[in-house]
């Protein structure tokens, strides 16, 4: 991790001898109480297991930055609302903390990719804050159109990239894309068939599904008439990618699955192992950060173990800490330099200064959540690897290398 070492007095002093004329920044009257990193998530409605298993990373990270002395001696400070999962109330969450905080709020932490682009165009001037979320939106890794948004991860057509390359090394000749129904879904789809006829797989099927309530019968059947060595199921969380699998190994297909980010949650494989039994053996997929068990030579995931062993003691994340929330504290790492080198160089912490802070971090070793340095390259992280699932083990083990697309 990058040691910050300038006292709070010299970034002060810094920063008074540029502005003394125009009077005691905003940034500066923030800096002598704390810094707050506002958040929306799904606490109730569909996604509320996500966004549930989600929040336990804000306040363990507020606890491990302020440990670490915060940001430039400034302590960091979480607030964090309920969205539903519906756009609008995340964007009235974001508003509200805004008139009630004004310079005090210095990032914000979305719940998905239909609030990163509803508050897109409310991003100017002082309404302007540097943002993250759960998204992997392709969409959102432009800096041109998205400025102030960033993603610590690869974006859904990068990871369909990652995956197609893993079935070409493989031998693989033919790929379905099973895939919801919403923008979610469809989001890497052009550009997976595209990137597959580049490495010479064909795509034998294109099918689209319901995000809940699918048809799982009629899918399978299309899927077996398809016949595919691979199958790339995008768009889902909690449900439909293994009642799609679980129909597929009744009906007696050898089609390989596999996964993106938000299908490769352990917690989600492990339940449907238990009270199904083991139908996702070898079930396969990208995800961008190693498990919160693999701490060798990752400080930052062993830290993260540490200090929820005891303020998660008794609960489920007492011994393993979800994806979804190594997600939140890799992106939030990201943030934090960008706040620390801001700081460094004596500038208050606004949207447009913390952009180009981010995009200073280049070949940086982030704690281990990566098994490489990563750079921040159009807003995104483009790293990830192959996991495989065991229902024996209950462990996803990773099967490749890393990749940078």
């Amino acid at each position: 991790m990058t040691k910050f070492n300038m006292t709070r007095r010299s970034v002060l002093a810094g920063a008074a001898a540029g502005t003394a004329t125009l009077g005691m920044p905003a940034y500066l009257r923030a800096m002598s109480g704390e810094f707050i990193i506002g958040a929306s998530l799904p606490l109730t409605g569909p996604f509320a297991t996500a966004g549930q298993l989600i929040a336990p990373a804000f306040s363990l990270y507020e606890k491990i930055i302020n440990d670490e002395g915060g940001i430039a001696g400034t302590k960091i400070k979480f607030s964090t609302e309920d969205s539903g999962y519906v756009p609008q109330n995340a964007l009235a969450n974001y508003q509200r903390l805004l008139a009630s905080e004004g310079d005090k709020v210095v990032a914000y932490y979305g719940d998905s990719t239909g609030f990163m682009k509803l508050v897109g165009p409310e991003l100017k001037g002082d309404q302007a804050r540097m943002m993250t979320s759960t998204s992997f939106a392709t969409e959102l890794a432009n800096p041109e159109t998205h400025p102030y948004q960033f993603m610590s991860g690869p974006t859904y057509e990068d990871q369909f990239n990652i995956l197609l390359q893993d079935i070409a090394a493989k031998g693989g000749k033919t790929v379905a894309f099973v895939h919801s129904n919403t923008e979610f879904g469809t989001d890497p789809i052009k550009a997976g068939q595209a990137k597959a006829a580049e490495l010479g797989l064909e795509v034998v099927l294109v099918e689209s599904t319901k995000p809940q309530g699918a048809d799982i019968p009629t899918h399978v059947t299309k899927i077996a008439q398809a016949n595919p060595d691979y199958c790339i199921l995008q768009g889902y969380v909690t449900g439909v990618w293994p009642q799609l699998i679980g129909g597929a190994r009744q009906f007696g297909l050898a089609t390989k699955f596999m996964g993106t980010f938000w299908g490769m949650e352990k917690l989600i494989a492990d339940r449907v192992t238990a009270e199904a039994g083991p139908f996702l053996e070898g079930y396969q997929g990208v995800m961008p950060y190693r498990y919160s068990y693999d701490t060798e030579n990752a400080p930052r995931l062993q830290q993260i173990a540490a200090i929820s062993k005891v303020a998660l003691a008794g609960t489920p994340l007492e011994n393993y800490f979800p994806t979804w929330g190594i997600q939140a504290f890799a992106s939030l790492d990201i943030l934090t330099i960008a706040l620390r080198r801001n700081a460094e160089m004596g500038k208050a912490p606004t949207a447009d200064n913390l952009a180009a802070a981010l995009a200073t971090i280049k070949d940086v070793d982030l704690g281990g959540y990566f098994g490489t340095n990563i750079s921040v390259e159009n807003n995104k992280v483009g790293t990830g690897r192959v996991y495989q699932y065991s229902a024996e083990s209950r462990l996803f083990t990773p099967t490749s290398d890393w990749l940078t697309v």
